[in-house]
């Protein structure tokens, strides 16, 4: 049977069809583009609830919950915030650790924990007269001082101002006498006046530095006497009941490295700062997590005078006392 020829119909069918096909192909990447995008990025609200599911599976030792819940938090690469900004996340260490024959359960409970705590402290826009408050509040006591008020000359300086009145009232006179024709009485008066000088200032340099001891004396560090952890917990403890909650948080950030010193966790060492014992328990991360809240907190209100009170300063003992327990239980 001989073949049907091809009809005007048909041709004009196939050709649409082909034009449909290319269209797809051609709009294909723009479609997708936007799906990929919204499945690597959650609201903040939806990040949050991922993080805290994954947690409780991870603590109640829950491995198919984390497992259902792992891959949203393992594919997020962005938060969406409410500002309409966004912030990058990297949740590959979950993929890694679950990856392994026996991953660490408590350890992603603690990360995940860690991550909780930042979203939570992270605290609304400051307002638009945040830089009027804060010149406010470091115009005032303790961290402006007051202008010394002038006084009356002591005895001594007025002494030693009419010293200076004669001395020069003489100089005059005796670099005359002294001078290529002057006797040796004249040379003996510039002797004498120059070795009056010299005493006068001697005198001058030991009060002045008299005056820098006493000064160096008033800057000494009040929790340098303290070498075992109770000794400055027992000193916190002190400076909290006098109100002086920013020394208190210091003294008590130094307990905290003392007491994990004592506990054979963390060598302390008095030449280091907070930050660098804290990078020395990298190998320990649960320690870690735990005691970088205290370290941050403690640098924030004692080196940058972050305001704290009474109320502050209790959440924070509260964090070292975590911070001990978890690590008796460790130990």
């Amino acid at each position: 049977m001989p073949p049907r020829p091809i009809t005007t119909y048909r041709c004009i069918v196939a050709l649409f069809l082909y034009g449909v096909a290319g269209l797809a192909v051609l709009l294909l990447p723009t479609w997708a583009a936007p799906v990929a995008a919204q499945e690597a990025t959650l609201s903040l609200s939806a990040y949050e609830r991922a993080l805290r599911e994954a947690r409780t599976a991870a603590e109640r030792g829950d491995r198919i919950s984390l497992d259902l819940v792992a891959p949203r938090l393992i594919a997020t690469t962005a938060v969406a915030l409410p500002d309409g900004g966004s912030a990058p996340v990297d949740n590959r260490w979950l993929a890694e650790e679950l990856a392994r024959p026996e991953p660490r359960l408590p350890l992603i409970a603690a990360r995940l924990g860690a991550l909780i705590d930042t979203l939570s402290g992270a605290g609304p826009s400051p307002p638009d007269d945040a830089l009027e408050r804060l010149e406010g509040i470091l115009s005032r006591p303790p961290f402006a001082r007051a202008e010394p008020q002038p006084r009356e000359p002591g005895p001594f300086e007025w002494f030693f101002e009419r010293l200076a009145r004669l001395l020069e009232r003489l100089a005059g006179p005796i670099g005359e006498a002294a001078g290529p024709s002057g006797t040796v009485a004249g040379w003996a008066l510039l002797a004498a006046g120059s070795a009056l000088v010299i005493a006068v200032l001697g005198l001058w340099l030991r009060g002045l530095r008299r005056t820098l001891q006493v000064e160096t004396r008033l800057e000494a560090r009040p929790d340098t006497t303290a070498r075992t952890a109770a000794e400055a917990r027992d000193r916190a403890d002190e400076l909290a009941r006098q109100g002086k909650y920013r020394e208190a948080v210091r003294v008590l950030a130094l307990a905290a490295l003392l007491w994990l010193d004592e506990r054979g966790r963390l060598p302390y060492e008095p030449h280091q700062t907070n930050r660098e014992h804290l990078a020395r328990l990298r190998d320990q991360p649960p320690l870690h997590e735990r005691l970088a809240p205290i370290v941050e907190t403690a640098d924030r209100v004692w080196y940058g005078g972050a305001p704290i009170d009474a109320r502050g300063y209790a959440e924070y003992a509260r964090r070292v006392g975590e911070l001990r327990e978890h690590a008796s239980d460790a130990a």
